[in-house]
């Protein structure tokens, strides 16, 4: 048999008190002297707070189905929020270890580069174009991928501005690595082909292309540093919440395995 709830017997306790007090302080003992129309009289005298104190407890019954209801509905909103909530932090995760591997792959244009500057260019002509151009695949892929999640997510953001500034620095760094690119096909393959549309380079612009990748790559390395970082607080920030939801979800009572208690 299961027991009654516990609110139900403390509002019953505290309705017999508030009705033996009274009657105790008015009518005295209830087996003294006075008569049964003596008594009679008490109770005519106390019936509306009777009646007040009666209404009120079957009222307090009546409600107990609502609230359990929106309990209820309260948990099952924590626990689908908590799921669709978990996908989004599982999603920058995914975002964060891109853009690490992203890092991690672009250090090695350092060695790219050396091999530009230290090398003899007829000694690598045939193998450093390809690195150069895997260098930019890597930009290439990495924008593709945060571009598709600044897509889903508009609002303006800390993280937002920082994967925008990301993009920005990628793209900046993929153009410079292909201009570099033509510079060395151009001094190797025999100059420009202009049949393909192809123009000569002005000596100024050759000369600046070199350090220009240079520059990119460190504005690369800044903004993959501070993107991690808001990545990292935004995804802890989503798994507090998932937290929260969670032992909403649960709800009072039920302990951590799911079992009344």
């Amino acid at each position: 048999m299961n027991e009654k709830p516990k609110e139900f017997l403390s509002i019953s306790l505290l309705l017999f008190t508030v009705v033996f007090t009274a009657w105790l302080g008015v009518a005295g003992p209830l087996f003294g002297d006075r008569s049964w129309i003596q008594i009679w009289h008490v109770m005519e005298k106390w019936q509306t707070l009777v009646a007040a104190l009666i209404a009120l407890s079957a009222a307090w019954w009546a409600v107990r189905p609502v609230q359990k209801q929106l309990a209820e509905q309260r948990r099952q909103s924590a626990a689908a929020a908590s799921t669709m909530i978990a996908k989004t932090a599982l999603s920058l995760e995914d975002e964060r270890a891109a853009v690490i591997k992203g890092k991690d792959d672009l250090e090695s244009l350092g060695t790219v580069l050396s091999d530009y500057d230290d090398q003899s260019w007829h000694d690598i002509y045939q193998t450093w174009p390809d690195r150069a151009y895997r260098m930019s695949d890597t930009c290439s892929t990495l924008i593709a991928i945060l571009y598709r999640t600044n897509e889903r997510n508009p609002e303006v953001t800390s993280l937002q501005k920082s994967r925008t500034a990301t993009i920005s620095a990628l793209n900046d760094l993929r153009k410079a690595i292909l201009e570099l690119a033509e510079i060395f096909h151009h001094e190797t393959g025999g100059g420009p082909d202009y049949e393909q549309g192809e123009d000569d380079i002005p000596e100024d612009e050759s000369n600046a292309r070199r350090p220009r990748v240079d520059a990119m790559r460190e504005l690369w390395k800044a903004a993959a540093a501070d993107l991690k970082s808001e990545l990292t607080a935004e995804i802890s920030m989503i798994w507090r919440r998932v937290r929260q939801l969670e032992r909403i979800a649960i709800g009072p009572d039920l302990d951590g395995s799911g079992v009344s208690k």
